[in-house]
């Protein structure tokens, strides 16, 4: 069966990622699947092309020293 590709660009405010948020492959799918949740898990899959850097999300999580100059 035929394959469809949409790309998608998420831009969340830094507030989101302090408070934990990280789109990772696993929670994307879940999303698209509870919003189409008569779809088969092999009828949806994610790929995601590119993320913050993980000291940029752990910096905006206070898990890093942020007072070095």
């Amino acid at each position: 069966m035929e394959k469809f590709t949409w790309t998608v660009k998420f831009i969340v405010d830094e507030t989101w990622v302090a408070d934990g948020f990280e789109l990772t492959e696993e929670l994307a799918k879940d999303m698209i699947q509870n919003q189409i949740p008569y779809s088969f898990e092999e009828e949806t899959s994610i790929k995601i092309i590119e993320t913050p850097k993980h000291s940029d999300i752990l910096k905006a999580q206070g898990y890093t020293n942020n007072t070095s100059k």
